[in-house]
């Protein structure tokens, strides 16, 4: 009895394990399918929001950008002439201070030279002497009583006389320098007393005219910099003014090994800068007027193959770009743009043509990309 009763009670243990096995498979199983069930519709939601890159947006916008270069260069006279002492002699006066306007003729230096007002002196004695001199060996060759040859021989020593006389008067004129052209003293040389001798410089004068002369390295030259290139002038005090390069020097000067280059000051309503006086010249090298441009930001592998993306439809819609003149964070872009759809200008270098995008506008407000 007791072997019949332990037979049915391990029997029922058996019953009971198997039973408790195949709920906990079952429970296994449902459990997993559940699992799966979830996790497939949620792995589907997951992925697209992954897909979805967020990116931050903004409208190309039509501007005028310029490739600019400044430089600070130095006024000066467009006609600039050392005048000179031509002959020996001391400075006895300077008319015209310096910086005072003049008129072509005005005196501008005198010169005292003792030597040539007595050769001038001596040589009139002598012309007197021998016109006298001629005239009387022409009345008595008249009346037979001189040879005349005699005549001849005075005649010339008159003229010879009167020929180095004149070129004493002009050497004394040239004691007096006057101003060839209408201008301004810009510098005076040399003071009341000295001595000079030909050659030596007196004043400096310029034309009314002004220019500005810019020192510019070999290399910007190479940039772009060349005669008929626009220049921004902006005197200190004066509105800008436009002007282009005249004057490129050919050969280079100073240890910098710069080139000088020659913009001409058009007339301004404001008294002129004076000479050698400090202004501000912008280069433009390059100008695009009211063209296409995106944020620098845009444009991906600029260097090799520049590209950008347009946002529409929540997609990037990836673009070839040709780019041209940038400026303050700008550049100009010519690609497939649709006058309306913003471009990215975050992330530009995770996306991909036709990814879908979850765009934010730079400045915060709604996007047209993004609906």
């Amino acid at each position: 009895m007791k072997t019949r009763t332990l037979r049915s009670a391990t029997a029922a243990a058996r019953r009971h394990r198997l039973i408790g096995a195949v709920s906990f498979i079952a429970m296994a199983l449902a459990v997993s399918m559940g699992f799966t069930a979830c996790g497939s519709d949620d792995g589907q939601e997951t992925a697209a929001v992954e897909r979805a890159i967020a990116v931050r947006v903004q409208q190309p916008e039509r501007r005028t950008l310029e490739n600019r270069m400044s430089y600070v260069g130095t006024v000066h006279a467009g006609h600039e002439v050392n005048v000179i002492a031509r002959v020996q002699g001391t400075v006895s006066e300077l008319p015209v201070a310096e910086g005072e306007d003049f008129h072509k003729g005005t005196v501008l230096a005198r010169l005292d030279s003792p030597e040539l007002e007595a050769t001038v002196e001596r040589l009139e004695a002598e012309l007197e002497y021998w016109s006298r001199r001629h005239k009387t060996d022409k009345r008595l060759v008249e009346r037979g009583a001189i040879p005349s040859e005699q005549a001849d021989t005075s005649e010339r020593s008159y003229r010879s006389t009167r020929a180095t006389l004149a070129e004493a008067k002009a050497q004394l004129e040239k004691t007096v320098i006057h101003a060839p052209f209408d201008g301004t003293m810009l510098d005076l040389l040399v003071d009341p007393g000295e001595p000079l001798m030909p050659g030596h410089p007196l004043v400096l004068i310029g034309s009314p005219e002004r220019e500005v002369r810019v020192e510019v390295i070999e290399e910007d030259l190479e940039r772009g910099v060349d005669v008929g290139t626009e220049v921004e002038l902006k005197p200190a005090g004066t509105r800008t003014v436009d002007s282009q390069v005249t004057k490129i020097s050919s050969v280079s000067s100073g240890p910098a090994r710069t080139f000088t280059v020659t913009v001409p000051l058009p007339e301004l309503d404001e008294p002129m800068p004076r000479k050698g006086g400090s202004i501000r010249a912008e280069f433009i090298l390059e100008r695009a007027v009211e063209t296409v441009a995106v944020p620098v930001r845009a444009i991906g592998d600029r260097d090799a193959n520049p590209h950008l993306f347009v946002i529409s439809d929540q997609r990037a819609h990836r673009h070839e770009a040709v780019l041209g003149v940038t400026q303050d964070g700008w550049v100009a872009a010519e690609f497939g743009w649709d006058g309306e759809s913003p471009v990215a200008i975050t992330n530009v270098g995770s996306l991909r043509d036709g990814a879908r995008v979850f765009p934010v506008s730079a400045d915060g407000g709604n996007t047209k990309g993004g609906q």
